[in-house]
């Protein structure tokens, strides 16, 4: 079976578009990307202030506990917040511009 080359390049030019426009559409189908640096979960502390660590990528909301908060022209963000005696919930929310959310939890001990 032979193909022709107008039908080949059309083929391969299809292809193209296609994969142009899946890497296009790469941060609507992804989502907010968080990694937080700490707290660890779980992690046990002997001091009530804790500094809250990481990076966010693609966020245009981003809240710790309740409120926002902010992050430099790298993503990094770096929070302090005081914690209560025993069993402490750490919560970290984003939401990119096109409405997906991610959130994240954390649990400490606080001695």
């Amino acid at each position: 079976m032979r193909v022709s080359h107008k039908k080949l390049l059309i083929s391969i030019l299809g292809v193209l578009v296609l994969v142009y426009g899946i890497w296009q559409a790469r941060d609507f189908l992804s989502g907010p990307r968080v990694y937080l640096e700490s707290p660890k979960e779980g992690e046990i502390l002997d001091q009530s202030l804790l500094y809250v660590k990481g990076r966010a990528i693609d966020v245009s909301k981003f809240m710790l506990d309740g409120r926002t908060i902010f992050t430099d022209e790298n993503g990094n963000f770096e929070e302090k917040i005081l914690l209560a005696d025993g069993v402490n919930y750490i919560e970290i929310y984003a939401e990119d511009k096109f409405g997906h959310a991610k959130k994240i939890g954390r649990t400490v001990l606080l001695k």
